[in-house]
């Protein structure tokens, strides 16, 4: 998943002048964490002043005398500068450990967001910007889309109206905010007897904590959930554990998420459009809400023959188990299909997890990542992070072995950490005024399974799989050579942002990438067996049905949220959805809407673009597929033609160079087998 932490009109980013390299050290933090309290909330404010007095000088400027430099690139530079200044503040709410300054970044994020919502809604701002002459091709690049932004934050509508957009879009800010915050900072969890656990691994049981009486606890984080509801042999406790996931915060985001549908239907309609889904993606490559509900219905079609083909194999395999069942549970779904897929194609996860240690599979994704893309990857040591756990890379160019980024990667989970995967822009790439370009700055942040005893941290094969998804979209950030910073990156249309990273999840499902990503935690020499791998394979179409299916109903869940008129009853809307679509009912009581991020995290009305960006990573891999997937001329043009390009170029333009002719949905449907 890719995380756009800051409200969309513009990215926000973060730049440490003080860097200081030296045999492979960094002497000062390239993105600060060691916040007193009260800091971060000082500094933020203080940033906020210094733009808002910058742009308070360029609407001064008389019309005889603006020009492109003082008035559209002065705009692009001011608030990049306010984002050089903002990410590392807003981020600490997403991974500082503590508590006060996390809340204090969540307050600075909510006032950076209501800050840019006046910032989308000024005309005197549009006025000065508007009238541009002279421009070249790239800044036309930058004005078209700069308009764009102003445009569809209704800045051609009446003042009144104007007035009404930006007091709704700043309440909405508020309800994203909290949500999120309130999602973050979760801490529930069980209590489990050493018989409900029966099933779970010995290892895991033993890395967690106890209470008085002797009971496990149990996280709502999803490594302990994963864990729980793939292995745990009786059905209650696996109930017990599905009910409590989404019930996290439920009361309270249901209301928030809401309010927030009913706040977004308003504000779609005092700037002209129907419904908030034809609003939000108009200027995305599907431009039409109908547009989107023709791809998915017509997928619905598609997928449900299989679907119900997939869960009959469940239901005689439950059957098997206990012949008294008589029908498949939201509970069950995991469970059922990790266990069939031990039995029948004997792929045990954990006995996979030992050949793949973090440490190797991480060097062994930078050597298949060096040689396909022409970069080389270095750690930086003994630079401040916000956690022990958390490393720093620096990307550089493997032929003239100039720097050309950074990143993070945060992968344990902790208390108060994002609860998912997500790759989150720091500072984005942009053509400074002295020549040089900002080098981008970015991080993974990762939930996955801690060392358990004396083990390393070990990473199951859907582990490896979404790192793979991840790196794909930090490659995204950190390799743009647009000039721009709100066009650079992975600052591109929504619904193909995910197809950088969709695509290369296939390199997991390579012999050759395997073996060498792997290496026995005990005895690095030992590789993955080829049965081990043959199994992966094996498996890889097992229950796709399903798992498309329920992709499905969360993209039309969002989409008729987001195309409904009046209010929404989410718990209703999700439970008759998920009946419909899937074929069983979900668990009763729960409230699976008030943990979807996604739809307060900048993706409301976006979902489906995980399903419609898979079209193009399919088919964009069909090139190497054909040519090989260590083809570094392949990787080359894949570099320049999609990495570098960031929003400079329209999505269809790069996926056709790219391709050498247009795109279809070919690979797609045949991945999924249902063009039968």
């Amino acid at each position: 998943m890719y995380k756009n932490i800051i409200y969309s009109f513009f990215p926000f980013l973060f730049f440490n002048p003080n860097l200081v390299l030296g045999d492979n050290q960094m002497k000062s933090a390239l993105i600060r964490s060691d916040y007193a309290s009260g800091e971060v909330t000082r500094l933020c404010q203080s940033a906020i002043e210094v733009a808002s007095k910058k742009l308070d000088e360029l609407v001064k400027i008389p019309l005889k005398n603006r020009t492109v430099n003082n008035t559209l690139l002065a705009f692009e530079k001011i608030t990049a500068d306010l984002n050089d200044q903002a990410t590392p503040l807003t981020f600490m709410s997403y991974v500082s450990p503590s508590k006060t300054i996390s809340a204090e970044a969540a307050a600075c994020e909510e006032s950076l967001n209501r800050f840019m919502v006046g910032v989308s809604t000024r005309k005197d701002i549009y006025e000065a910007v508007k009238d541009q002459k002279n421009l070249n091709t790239q800044q036309n690049r930058l004005f078209s889309e700069t308009m764009k932004s102003f445009e569809e934050n209704g800045l051609k509508l009446p003042d009144d109206k104007l007035k009404q957009a930006k007091e709704l879009k700043e309440a909405l800010t508020t309800l994203e905010t909290q949500f999120n915050t309130l999602l973050n900072q979760d801490d529930s969890f069980l209590e489990f007897t050493a018989t409900e656990l029966r099933g779970l691994p010995e290892d895991f049981l033993n890395s967690l904590q106890k209470t008085k009486e002797n009971k496990f606890i149990v996280t709502t984080k999803e490594p302990h959930y994963i864990r729980v509801i793939e292995n745990a042999l009786l059905e209650k406790t696996r109930q017990q554990m599905l009910n409590a996931f989404e019930n996290r915060v439920a009361k309270k985001n249901t209301q928030l998420l809401e309010e927030a549908i009913l706040l977004r239907q308003k504000i779609a309609h005092v700037i002209g459009y129907s419904t908030w889904a034809d609003y939000k993606v108009h200027n995305r490559m599907t431009q039409n809400s109908k547009t989107v509900l023709d791809f998915l219905n017509g997928l619905r079609t598609k997928l449900a023959q299989r679907n119900q083909a997939d869960l009959k194999i469940l239901l005689k395999f439950k059957q098997e188990l206990d012949p008294s069942a008589s029908a498949v549970h939201a509970w069950d779904i995991t469970y059922l299909s990790y266990q069939l897929k031990k039995r029948d194609y004997h792929l045990d996860q954990e006995k996979i997890r030992e050949f793949f240690p973090a440490d190797r599979v991480i060097t062994g994704l930078f050597k298949i990542y060096s040689k396909l893309l022409g970069i080389e990857f270095i750690e930086i040591k003994n630079s401040p992070v916000w956690d022990p756990s958390v490393k720093l890379y620096q990307v550089k160019d493997k032929k003239n072995k100039q720097t050309i980024g950074y990143f993070y990667t945060d992968f344990i989970p902790r208390a108060g950490k994002y609860g998912h995967a997500a790759a989150f822009t720091l500072r984005a790439g942009r053509q400074l005024e002295n020549g040089n370009y900002s080098q981008p700055i970015s991080s993974i942040v990762a939930n996955f399974t801690p060392a358990e005893g004396s083990k390393p941290v070990l990473l199951n094969h859907d582990e490896v799989e979404t790192l793979f998804h991840e790196f794909g979209h930090i490659m995204h950030q950190t390799l743009t050579q647009a000039p721009y910073a709100s066009l650079s990156g992975s600052n591109v249309d929504q619904d193909f942002v995910e197809a950088p990273s969709q695509m290369l999840e296939n390199w997991v499902y390579s012999r050759k990438i395997l073996t060498s990503l792997s290496g026995h935690y005990l005895d690095p020499t030992k590789k993955l067996p080829p049965q081990f791998i043959q199994q992966i394979l094996d498996t890889r179409d097992f229950n796709q049905g399903y798992f498309y299916t329920r992709q499905l109903l969360l993209a039309l869940f969002d989409m008729i949220c987001h195309t409904t008129h009046g209010p929404v009853d989410t718990t209703l809307l999700y439970q008759k959805l998920h009946i419909e679509i899937l074929g069983i009912p979900s668990i009763e009581g729960g409230h699976m809407p008030a943990s979807f991020g996604h739809l307060m995290g900048g993706y409301d009305a976006g979902y489906y673009g995980y399903l419609w960006s898979k079209i193009y990573s399919e088919d964009m891999f069909t090139r190497f597929e054909k040519e090989g997937l260590l083809n570094e001329q392949v990787g080359a043009d894949y570099r320049k033609i999609v990495l570098e390009s960031g929003k400079m170029i329209d999505s269809f333009k790069i996926l056709h160079k790219f391709l050498g002719r247009k795109p279809n949905n070919d690979a797609f449907y045949n991945r999924l087998h249902v063009n039968e």
